[in-house]
């Protein structure tokens, strides 16, 4: 098998899939809980929208559905049928306040739903090629890689940008309106923070793909989100972050036999169990 072939059909054992789907599942109901929350951006501007979601989307007997949903993908009930449900009933909660968050965890469980979803995984069992896994784990570094490149101008290196959005957007929990972050008694230069986040950022967004630094890149990765929210508040990003870095560190990958060798599988796509 050729590295690309490896890299994208390389066969995916099927117990780490069943430990992941119940994480999931759970991290998706916690972060789609939609108990207070409204709809956002322009969705919002809509006519007729805030009652479609508040007579409909919003109410206790959908949520009675997405849970329902949620609790069948955990237990690969109907396979492949109760993710792909399970996204079609929160896809009305994404663009709720958070609506960040929901997009990357909404992309992760179609991408997810494409691999064979067990019951009860068997030793030596596949859950089809690596592909959609590979999207997620393409997603996460995107995103990290964006949010560095996007960062890299002069005016938020030199701190100017933080300080600006501090005075003014509601999220930040830290004030460095004096051009420091204070830290009990250290006060560190918002400029020195500024290029500190671009070069983490940048890390994040290589480091998983080295298979000898990704301990050290996740524990760096969970490091800076949980510092992160001692400045600004984002919603559910840090921990679905967090989360999907599972995607690189569980034992995904299964050793080819003889068989996926010789004819790799580029679909996956068999009825799951």
């Amino acid at each position: 098998m050729s590295r690309l072939d490896r890299f994208l059909f390389a066969p995916v054992a099927s117990a780490p899939v069943a430990g992941f789907r119940v994480a999931f599942a759970v991290v998706l109901l916690a972060a789609f809980w939609p108990e207070g929350r409204q709809p956002i951006g322009s969705l919002a501007r809509l006519p007729g929208a805030a009652a479609l979601w508040d007579g409909v989307f919003l109410t206790h007997a959908y949520w009675a559905l997405c849970v329902a949903a949620l609790v069948a993908f955990a237990a690969a009930v109907g396979g492949r049928a109760s993710a792909a449900a399970a996204a079609i009933l929160l896809l009305p909660l994404t663009p709720l306040r958070g609506a960040l968050s929901h997009q990357v965890l909404l992309f992760s469980l179609l991408a997810f739903s494409l691999l064979r979803q067990h019951r009860r995984p068997l030793p030596g069992q596949t859950a089809g090629p690596i592909w959609p896994l590979r999207l997620i784990q393409i997603q996460l570094s995107a995103l990290y890689a964006v949010n560095a490149w996007a960062k890299l101008t002069p005016a938020y290196l030199s701190g100017e940008v933080l300080v600006g959005l501090s005075r003014v957007m509601p999220n930040f929990l830290a004030d460095l309106s004096d051009g420091f972050l204070h830290l009990g008694p250290l006060a560190v230069p918002v400029s020195v923070c500024a290029i500190g986040t671009v070069a983490i950022e940048a890390a994040l967004a290589v480091g998983f793909w080295i298979p000898r630094l990704r301990l050290a890149t996740a524990a760096l990765g969970v490091g800076f989100h949980l510092s992160l929210q001692w400045v600004l508040e984002i919603g559910w990003l840090d921990w679905t972050c967090m989360f999907l870095y599972l995607a690189f560190l569980l034992p995904f990958e299964r050793a080819p036999t003889q068989e996926t060798v010789a004819s790799p599988s580029p679909v996956g796509l068999a009825p799951g169990r």
